[in-house]
């Protein structure tokens, strides 16, 4: 990973930018869905066997992704569509974190009504069902942090369905919170991942060892996630229209997005 990136779309950009590319985006979705169940399924079997180190070996023939997008479940046709418009106009492969995540709750609910289910109270095995989950959610993560590791830069899509104030003691400190566990173990792991430049960025390589910066300054359960949301650079949708008006095929995209932002 070499950037973290915090996106706060506007309805005007998602409305004239995003939502014509949402055909586009449901085609990879699909097509990138296909490819994490069919590694998922294979290493976490509704016969009930998980296996964590082939899970991880072969995660890594997942074929590559440019970025990684942590989102809300409610804001994904917007995601599909925003995933469609890095691609038409930028060449760029996005990794949606709901191709995982919703695919191991469908998993977990095959698993748990062959081995956690009681027919004869209807009730489901209290300590069994905790085990299942702790184990797909632990390899699901584990998964997860590794694709952040590999992709070149994470964008946080930033609405209020990702975003919560807790109360009104939490407006007036401006703490932000989510109540997805899934992007707070997204945003938390992007503050601890090395920040490794791409080789085709040697200069900066140089930069980062002489140690120059990278970084801008129902049961609901909030995370705080004001620190790792701090320590990423806000996206506009001016910044992304001019990366879109000055992109020149013969350049890395990328590339252009770091300069447009002084990186």
């Amino acid at each position: 990973m070499f950037a973290k990136f915090n996106f706060i779309p506007s309805n005007a950009f998602y409305n004239n930018e995003l939502n014509p590319c949402l055909t586009l985006g449901n085609q990879m979705y699909s097509e990138h869905q296909k490819e994490v169940q069919g590694c998922l399924s294979e290493y976490i079997t509704e016969e009930g066997i998980i296996n964590g180190s082939a899970l991880k070996e072969h995660w890594f023939s997942i074929s590559q992704k440019d970025i990684f997008i942590s989102h809300s479940h409610k804001d994904l046709h917007k995601v599909k569509a925003f995933a469609g418009w890095l691609k038409l106009n930028f060449g760029l492969e996005a990794f949606i974190d709901s191709c995982s995540w919703g695919y191991c709750d469908e998993l977990l609910n095959k698993i748990d009504k062959k081995y956690c289910y009681k027919p004869k109270t209807k009730t489901y095995d209290y300590n069994l069902r905790n085990y299942t989950t702790s184990h797909v959610h632990m390899m699901l993560s584990t998964a997860l942090t590794e694709m952040i590791n590999k992709t070149e830069c994470i964008i946080f899509f930033n609405t209020p369905n990702s975003i919560i104030m807790a109360d009104e003691l939490d407006k007036i400190s401006k703490k932000e919170k989510t109540i997805s566990p899934w992007i707070y173990h997204e945003l938390s792991i992007s503050t601890m991942i090395q920040i490794s430049p791409p080789q085709r960025r040697s200069f900066l390589q140089e930069r980062y060892d002489q140690g120059a910066s990278f970084a801008h300054s129902d049961l609901k359960i909030g995370y705080d996630v004001s620190g790792p949301i701090k320590s990423m650079i806000n996206l506009s949708d001016d910044i992304l229209k001019k990366w879109k008006e000055e992109h020149d095929n013969k350049k890395h995209a990328l590339d252009e997005l770091y300069k447009l932002l002084g990186i």
